[in-house]
């Protein structure tokens, strides 16, 4: 069904011409995590998105058509480029691409309040950022970021508002000053008044991610259109949600990392009436040209990035047969892969503990097979506590028996396993006549084996796990992390990107573990 008849046949409830009608061109993008330079797979790139933006804004324009730009968060960390000053030109990249709006996600706070706030300092940010569910702003020094803004289109009054993820493992970078509230309790309330205050179209700006969007809709009655970030679906079409008063409310998202751009064309109505009119999915292809501009800032990151370091990025360090798996166009492509299992033996050899547990979320960009490079270690983990450090590093606690059970059966549960790896856990193969790896999924938790014996729920098992984790669970929660991770401390010279970078190095070329 193309565009205009699905237009048609789902906006048309309550629709009378009017001469008022008035045509906006909203372009949107999520997720962009600072991949400046796009992908390896060749998609994406700012210089290209900027291209494409001033391209389809120039169409517009000649039609008479006005264009809003907006970004639904995730900004911020998430590939190697965020280096580049620290982090100010994750925001000034906002305002080249030319951005209007955007709204603040879970990776854009990673480093706490103060440092963004910094950040928007430093880079005199003129893109509106919004959340309505982020508190303690004040403190923060966050006063800039606003529930929402207002457009006047043509006599037609537009309102965006903007909502955070809440989820609680998110928290952590605010605390103790700052924190997440409810996101759809606070959409539900600014659509309520939105509606008194004569607003023409209602848009909602969310980093909850598509399925949480689609429940934020079924409980509104005056939201016209959500563009949506966080879970990194790429929609090529709009999801389509109904609301309380029966409307089919339109969804979208891009994806994520710049692969794609979404533009659409909306005549609004007034009154809550509108037309979706177009729907398009750009990917951004070698093909596009890169815009003069942006290409020289991003050649200026790429030398801020290897000062920042002070390496060359293009430094071979060694060589791998296989993939060092990651993020492939935005999502885990292979989980439990023979890299994670790498990392996590890594882990417990070094923390020198019973069991290590990986994620592959954690995981950045895929890095193909061959010859490995500095830079490629920190695309594929571009993951640190503080400025200056060197990444990440690996933290010893104690897990009782009974405990572990439980996070290996929630590891296994659902529909697919968790993307976790697991070294040193066992499970007996009645076929074979042996132990072999446990895997998620595969094996029952009352099966495992550490050193050949069952798990006791009394006795205590030392686990190898990314700091990040004992950290933010002590800083949400000082009780439940000495409960759960007992004694949980940092291991003496155990950052990831030295150890990855020896590791690498020692056992070239790196190929599958045998077990």
């Amino acid at each position: 069904m193309n565009f205009l008849k699905l237009a048609l046949t789902i906006f048309c409830v309550g629709f009378t011409t009017t001469s008022s009608a008035k045509l906006v061109q909203i372009i949107h993008t999520n997720d962009l995590h600072s991949f400046f330079e796009g992908s390896r797979s060749g998609k994406g790139g700012y210089s290209r998105i900027k291209t494409l933006v001033d391209q389809l804004k120039a169409d517009a324009s000649n039609k008479g058509i006005k264009t809003l730009f907006l970004d639904a968060g995730d900004f911020g960390e998430g590939s190697s480029y965020y280096f580049s000053n620290k982090g100010t030109d994750a925001l000034r990249a906002l305002d080249l691409l030319g951005v209007d709006v955007t709204v603040l996600g879970n990776h854009d706070f990673i480093m706490g309040g103060d440092d963004l706030a910094r950040q928007m300092k430093e880079s005199n940010l003129q893109a509106n950022l919004l959340s309505a569910n982020l508190k303690g702003k004040t403190l923060m020094g966050l006063k800039k970021i606003k529930p929402y803004v207002d457009f006047d289109i043509d006599g037609m009054k537009i309102r965006i508002f903007g909502l955070t993820t809440p989820e609680i493992h998110y928290q952590y970078p605010l605390l103790p000053q700052g924190f997440i509230g409810p996101s759809h309790k606070k959409g539900i309330k600014i659509a309520q008044r939105s509606k008194k205050d004569g607003v023409d179209f209602l848009i909602a700006l969310t980093h909850i991610g598509l399925d949480k969007d689609s429940t934020l809709v079924s409980h509104s009655r005056s939201i016209d259109m959500v563009i949506g970030g966080h879970s990194h679906t790429r929609l090529d079409q709009p999801k389509m949600v109904e609301n309380l008063k029966g409307e089919i409310i339109p969804v979208f998202q891009t994806g994520a990392h710049g692969l794609a751009v979404g533009s659409l064309i909306v005549d609004v109505l007034g009154e809550g009436e509108y037309k979706l009119i177009d729907y398009r999915l750009y990917d951004i292809t070698k093909d596009i040209s890169e815009d003069t501009e942006v290409k020289k800032f991003v050649d200026e990151a790429y030398i801020n990035r290897e000062r920042y370091f002070n390496r060359s990025w293009t430094e071979v360090i060694g060589f791998s047969e296989i993939k060092l798996t990651g993020l492939y166009e935005g999502r885990v492509k292979d989980p439990r892969s023979c890299w994670s299992h790498h990392i996590a033996r890594l882990s417990r050899e070094t923390a020198k503990t019973d069991i290590s547990i990986q994620f592959d979320l954690f995981q950045g960009e895929e890095i193909p097979a061959g010859p490995i490079r500095f830079g490629d270690l920190i695309d594929n983990f571009p993951h640190f506590s503080k400025w200056g450090d060197d990444g990440w590093s690996v933290s010893r606690a104690y897990v009782s028996g009974l405990i572990l059970t439980q996070v290996l059966k929630y590891l296994g549960s659902g529909n697919q396993p968790f993307d976790a790896t697991i070294d040193g856990v066992q499970a007996w193969d009645k076929e074979k006549g042996k132990a072999v790896p446990y895997l998620n999924g595969f094996h029952k938790a009352e099966d495992a084996l550490i050193e050949g014996k069952a798990l006791k729920n009394s006795k205590f098992y030392s686990v190898a796990l990314p700091s990040e984790i004992p950290y933010a669970v002590g800083k949400m929660s000082p009780l439940i992390r000495d409960l759960l991770l007992v004694n949980s401390k940092k291991v003496e010279n155990s950052n990831f990107w030295p150890l990855f970078e020896n590791y690498i190095a020692k056992n070239s070329p790196l190929k599958c573990l045998a077990d």
